[in-house]
């Protein structure tokens, strides 16, 4: 077996049981700070040292979350840009994909009151891919209308995404997907 293979498993574990363990101590104390590093390696069966190769406190394991979705969500819209037609319901279902396989983990996040931060980074950052993608760049209304427009889609989509996630009911992925995909046809049309 490959030494590789088997490390990468192994961190993979290691970040299982981080999350499982942070979620089900957030289940039995209701609040986000009421745990501790201590407490959640004891769950998690891991050593201190060991959390710290993974991430330097508890909020970084909900930036880790956030930075793999915005990761993906910036690909999506590199890639969208590049194609002559907005294909969006493909992008769409691989949101409501990443948001329902941690979904947990980010309504624990949404609880606190660390992420109104976090959240207007996620909106900043997307924002300035957007903003920057060449199809943007000449549209019919000039850079301050198309610019405020980009602000607006952007913290509303967020938004909508958020009270989708804090609903606490499974989100049916056909309904928003349509939803969603019928919206963006519509603004992009007007817009380009």
């Amino acid at each position: 077996m490959d030494n590789n293979n088997k490390k990468y498993r192994n961190y993979q574990k290691t970040e299982k049981a981080i999350k499982d363990s942070l979620i089900a101590l957030y289940k039995e104390k209701k609040d986000i700070n009421k745990i501790t590093v201590k407490e959640l390696c004891e769950v998690a069966n891991i050593s201190r040292s060991t959390f710290y190769l993974h991430y330097s406190d508890l909020i970084s394991i909900f930036e880790s979350v956030g930075d793999k979705f915005v990761e993906s969500l910036k690909v999506m819209i590199i890639e969208l840009a590049k194609s002559a037609k907005f294909d969006f319901p493909p992008y769409i279902i691989k949101i409501f994909k990443m948001i329902n396989e941690s979904n947990e983990l980010i309504r624990i996040g949404l609880s606190s009151e660390y992420p109104l931060i976090y959240i207007e980074n996620i909106k900043d950052q997307l924002e300035s891919v957007i903003k920057n993608s060449p199809v943007f760049i000449n549209t019919k209304y000039g850079k301050d209308q198309t610019l405020a427009e980009i602000r607006i889609v952007v913290s509303g989509m967020i938004d909508f995404i958020i009270g989708l996630i804090r609903s606490n009911e499974k989100i049916d992925v056909n309904k928003y997907t349509e939803i969603l995909n019928n919206f963006l046809v519509r603004w992009t049309a007007n817009l380009i």
